[in-house]
């Protein structure tokens, strides 16, 4: 024996291996039987009867997650109607969008496209050593808000900016819920 391993068998002396307390149980697989599953769910319903609820809600509409510019490019989607709010206020934007969306609602058109312009780049304040910064839009800003308000999440499915051929950070895609008859 070398002199590494007896400095490791000195160190080692009195240690005793590690016992496993925490052993894991493995589920049992459920049984194609129906005559088990359903004793098991009436065990389960008397001892925890379900809980009534107070009031019924109504329907809260998410804004979903759809990919509109792969679709659009995949040409899946076609853009039904291009709303450009250039040289519009904000009273008069808000009013065009809500006007629209309800309008293309009622009509059947799914995709829309609100151009609004990235905004103003102020250059009045820039000193030379600085870079020009770009101020987003109040148009644009608003856009945003109104699309995520409840006024108007019955109408919209999604929204996503729009790719450069449509105006990039200038422009989004409304997509909107199918009317239900």
């Amino acid at each position: 024996m070398s002199n590494d391993d007896d400095y490791f068998l000195k160190q080692m002396k009195g240690v005793s291996p590690i016992k496993k307390t925490n052993k894991v149980e493995k589920r049992k697989p459920k049984s194609k039987n129906n005559k088990n599953n359903k004793s098991n769910q009436n065990r389960t319903s008397r001892t925890n009867p379900p809980k009534p609820t107070t009031a019924i809600k109504k329907h809260e509409y998410k804004l979903e997650n759809i990919n509109i510019k792969k679709s659009i490019k995949k040409r899946s989607i076609n853009i039904d109607k291009k709303i450009d709010f250039h040289g519009k206020s904000l009273l008069d934007s808000e009013e065009l969008f809500s006007n629209t969306i309800i309008n293309c609602y009622n009509k059947g058109l799914r995709c829309l496209l609100f151009v609004t312009g990235k905004g103003l780049l102020k250059t009045k304040e820039i000193h030379e050593n600085e870079k020009p910064k770009l101020y987003h839009g109040v148009i644009r800003s608003a856009l945003i808000n109104w699309v995520g308000s409840k006024k108007f999440s019955r109408y919209i499915l999604g929204f996503e900016a729009a790719s450069v051929e449509h105006g990039g950070d200038g422009a989004f895609y409304v997509y909107l819920r199918k009317k239900k008859n």
